[in-house]
């Protein structure tokens, strides 16, 4: 069962996505609500795939990104996020693996998720 690692500081939208991955049933999902929560979680837990919020309290979304590449996180991440200034490419010349858009619609995300892990 592949591992995925839900970062997000707003619990509504963090408790809805998780709830939709652990439906599909093909996913461990955990989620947590920090940069720095994500970090230890993906030591501990080792994800397959890392969704991660952009625009959040304390540390954002690109400093965990470069964090966890500095400590040698290599799984695919997914910058999730309802920010639109920035183009899908522009998070992947980030570092980012892949981009979606926060819009209600939770169908591009698991499709997103599937080519990333391949299930």
């Amino acid at each position: 069962m592949a591992k995925i690692l839900l970062v997000d500081d707003v619990y509504t939208a963090r408790s809805m996505t998780e709830r939709i991955l652990r439906h599909v049933g093909r996913y461990e999902v955990y989620s947590v609500d920090s940069g720095h929560e994500a970090i230890t979680a993906a030591k501990a837990n080792l994800p397959d795939v890392i969704i991660l919020d952009i625009s959040m309290a304390g540390m954002d979304g690109l400093h965990t990104l470069q964090q966890l590449r500095t400590l040698g996180v290599v799984c695919p991440v997914i910058a999730y996020t309802a920010r639109t200034e920035q183009s899908s490419g522009e998070f992947v010349s980030q570092g980012f693996s892949a981009y979606v858009s926060k819009n209600g619609n939770l169908s591009g995300l698991l499709t997103t998720v599937r080519e990333l892990i391949g299930s």
